[in-house]
């Protein structure tokens, strides 16, 4: 992940035009529902990505961390961002029933973002 608030912008731009061209073609294809399916799964993605940028910095920001507090960091980092998008997608699965193979199409249009953008650098 980008080091500065400009390359997180850098990342959000990229993920908004993915997610742009990605929801048009499902706007095409299938029609206005997808479309907007898409565009919440790249949203399930843009807080996976702002999740991982805090704690990110919050780490960067305290005292040094030993090797074991670092890896426990590390650890509970994962599990929260897993938790939260396991939550996010059943939320919009079972609550908003919107559909899955635009839901997770958006979320890989959104996660394309960040790989682009770490091997850009």
């Amino acid at each position: 992940m980008a080091s500065t608030g400009h390359g997180v912008r850098k990342l959000a731009i990229l993920q908004l035009l993915l997610l742009a061209a990605t929801s048009v073609i499902f706007f095409m294809i299938y029609g206005v529902f997808q479309a907007a399916s898409v565009w919440c799964g790249g949203l399930i993605a843009m807080t996976h990505v702002l999740l991982l940028e805090w704690r990110r910095r919050r780490a960067d920001s305290g005292p040094a961390l030993s090797a074991g507090e670092s890896l426990r960091l590390l650890y509970r980092s994962a599990v929260e961002r897993f938790v939260l998008v396991a939550l996010l997608f059943a939320i919009a699965l079972s609550v908003l029933q919107l559909d899955p193979l635009a839901l997770i199409s958006g979320f890989i249009a959104g996660q394309l973002a960040l790989v682009f953008t770490e091997f850009i650098k």
